[in-house]
């Protein structure tokens, strides 16, 4: 799918869509089963990721707000529009799919328990996931999984950095929660990055569609459907967001020790280094930390990486056994 036809679905989702796109959306999905086939998707990707944050605690609750949201007869941009039924028909049931669940067992289920898996400073790993997802977990960064999916969802939990080769269900969306940022799958091959420590998070896409919600004030504020070889950032003290066009495959490849940075602050290149050489490096002068640099390192010995990053700051550096001090 082109991604015209992404940003035409996701305004269609948003009632954001002009009738002159509308139109050009409706001849799309008229024009191919596939794109039916994909419309859905799209549609219940975008709905996932909202419907994540829309869950509350209490569950009678969940299920009064799921009753009232189908009595309300909840009607899209356009009625003469065909294909804005089978969006509201696609969101109704995985709503109604959600909530029956969630009312039937809330009573008689035990909550499941949470495998924990924790990579310290200097270490990698990967391993594979209940519904036969792979992960591949950064150092100095930890997942949480249940051992049984629910059947509407597959919810893990991330602080760090992984990237996920999600296996496909169209029925069971991948939910991967990060503080106050959601990103949602059906199927794909992605990277997250987000340790608590850096005031920023970055999805990845290398294969698939992604869509991601960021939680402000307690409710999803933006969603964003990202594409392979885009990447959103989003600071999560300000909630500014930025979607690049990106080079995935060298993102994602850390797992072979290969490190980009494109304009990235000099205090997260540092720290990048100490969680997988398992060093600690200082910035002598605080005002080093915002210094802006662009460069990659491939299986690059550590020497040479810190030699690489005086030059480019005009700084200089100091190292004794692990700790490393850049200083002006």
């Amino acid at each position: 799918m082109e991604e015209l036809y992404y940003q035409l679905i996701t305004e269609y989702y948003h009632q954001t869509i002009t009738e002159r796109d509308l139109t050009v959306l409706q001849e799309w999905v008229a024009s191919n089963p596939a794109h039916e086939t994909e419309f859905r998707e799209v549609i219940l990707i975008l709905d996932a990721s909202k419907l994540y944050y829309k869950i509350p605690v209490n569950q009678e609750k969940n299920w009064a707000k799921i009753t009232a949201y189908i009595n309300q007869d909840k009607k899209p941009v356009k009625r003469k529009f065909p294909f804005a039924r089978l969006a509201v028909a696609a969101s109704l049931i995985l709503i109604i799919g959600v909530g029956l669940h969630q009312y039937k067992t809330h009573k008689s289920n035990p909550q499941n328990l949470l495998t924990e898996i924790t990579n310290p400073y200097g270490q990698q790993s990967s391993f594979i996931l209940p519904d036969s997802s792979i992960v591949y977990l950064n150092a100095g960064s930890k997942l949480k999984y249940p051992k049984h999916f629910a059947t509407h969802k597959r919810l893990v939990i991330l602080e760090g950095e992984a990237f996920f080769d999600v296996k496909h269900q169209t029925t069971q969306p991948f939910i991967i929660q990060t503080g106050k940022v959601s990103t949602t799958v059906l199927g794909t091959s992605f990277n997250v990055k987000a340790f608590p420590k850096e005031s920023h998070i970055a999805v990845t896409v290398k294969t698939g569609k992604v869509g991601v919600v960021f939680k402000e004030k307690n409710h999803p504020a933006i969603t964003s459907l990202l594409l392979p070889d885009q990447q959103l950032q989003i600071d999560t003290k300000t909630g500014k967001t930025n979607k690049n066009e990106i080079n995935a495959e060298a993102i994602c490849d850390w797992r072979n020790y290969r490190m980009v940075f494109y304009n990235a602050s000099l205090k997260e290149i540092t720290s990048t280094i100490e969680r997988t050489y398992k060093l600690d490096i200082e910035l002598e002068d605080p005002a080093m930390a915002a210094m802006k640099v662009t460069t990659s390192f491939h299986k690059t010995p550590v020497d040479q990486m810190l030699k690489t990053l005086a030059i480019l700051t005009g700084s200089h550096y100091t190292k004794s056994n692990n700790t490393i001090i850049f200083y002006k």
